[in-house]
């Protein structure tokens, strides 16, 4: 007898906004926030009663990436000035169902955007009570509870965790966001295998240590050496400029790394002199 099989689709939302009158490291600060919903065969919004709570594994240089949030939409807000992609991991009240994790990518090309994804459920039969959630959303948590009666695997679990938050992000640029507090002194979001000639990460960090006057040259070398197979995106109405540091190639890597270098140098010569 065939297994039944559900496909349930939902959409990413994501909402930014500038904050007027704050910068860092010459970027202007922006308000994120990613909220999850269901989407029902009419095309309207409708409540994940078979979800029972929503990871985001954000970038590893952040201090605590890994965001649980259990309260449907599973909203997730920060503050920071730069782009990032993340993994958003669904966990469902039948804890026999593995997670559904996909790929999310925080950018500010618009204030408001939307991703459909669709979530495929297979291998669910005789699981009549998630079968009742899937086919029927319930417009609270009290079914959503009731459900949650499974024996749940935590070593798997724990285990596909430690794995996502493992994973390096697939495009990483020079920078990264950052709430508040807690990181606004943070490093940008970048990361380099041991095997790259150029620390990647170490340049990122060269890169938030140059004065904002020294941006501009950055960024002119860069569009000087810039070839079709590299990532480099500029936002001139928003005064943004996006780079993914592992498309660069060596030879420009050590340029900016030499350009880096000196510029570091003079502002401590001239500390020096004070």
């Amino acid at each position: 007898m065939p297994q039944k099989t559900i496909h349930k689709k939902i959409k990413v939302i994501t909402d930014q906004n500038i904050v007027k009158g704050q910068k860092q490291n010459g970027f202007p600060m922006r308000k994120w926030k990613i909220s999850l919903t269901g989407v029902n065969a009419n095309g309207d919004d409708e409540p994940m009663p078979y979800v029972d709570y929503v990871e985001y594994i954000l970038h590893q240089t952040f201090e605590q990436p890994l965001r649980k949030v259990t309260e449907y939409p599973f909203v997730l807000q920060e503050k920071g000035w730069g782009e990032f992609d993340m993994k958003i991991m669904l966990h469902f009240v039948e804890k026999s169902v593995p997670p559904f994790v996909l790929d999310h990518d925080l950018n500010f090309q618009s204030n408001h955007y939307e991703m459909p994804q669709t979530i495929t459920f297979s291998k669910i039969d005789g699981k009549h009570s998630f079968l009742k959630l899937l086919n029927s959303p319930a417009t609270n948590a009290s079914d959503r509870e009731s459900s949650n009666d499974s024996t749940n695997d935590g070593a798997t679990h724990k285990r596909r965790r430690e794995a996502l938050t493992k994973e390096k992000s697939k495009r990483i640029k020079d920078d990264r966001s950052s709430d508040d507090d807690s990181h606004a002194n943070s490093s940008a979001a970048v990361s380099g295998d041991e095997e790259d000639k150029i620390d990647v990460h170490q340049l990122a960090k060269k890169f938030q240590m140059l004065h904002p006057d020294d941006l501009i040259p950055l960024v002119n070398l860069v569009k000087a050496n810039q070839t079709s197979d590299m990532y480099v995106k500029e936002d001139g109405e928003a005064g943004e400029f996006h780079i993914d540091l592992r498309t660069l190639g060596d030879s420009l890597l050590a340029v900016l790394w030499k350009f880096c270098d000196e510029c570091l140098e003079k502002y401590q010569k001239s500390h020096k002199k004070k």
